[in-house]
């Protein structure tokens, strides 16, 4: 079953729309499927950080540098992984 459309309007910067226009356009895709995906998004995201809150756990995003860079390496690193999941199944089980 097809979900009813509404129309919205919004002000956006010209350039940013343009620009956002002509990437959609090279992947077939539509401002309209853009922001409809990008509110889905926001919505699943207010979930996660409310379900990290609830469980004690950190909610922020981490570029992929800041993960490498701070990434444990050699005989140590498998020690560090599994104290995390210990750390993890332990909040877990609490709620």
């Amino acid at each position: 079953m097809a979900r009813r459309k509404v129309k919205v309007t919004l002000s956006l910067r010209e350039d940013v729309v343009r620009r956002a226009k002509s990437k959609l356009a090279i992947e077939g895709r539509s401002l309209s499927d853009a922001v409809e995906e990008f509110l889905l998004t926001y919505d699943e995201l207010d979930f996660l950080d409310k379900l990290c809150e609830s469980l004690g756990l950190e909610s922020r995003f981490y570029t992929s540098s800041e993960i490498t860079s701070n990434r444990s390496t050699g005989l140590k690193a498998e020690e560090v992984v599994r104290e995390v999941r210990d750390e993890r199944s332990n909040n877990l089980s609490r709620h």
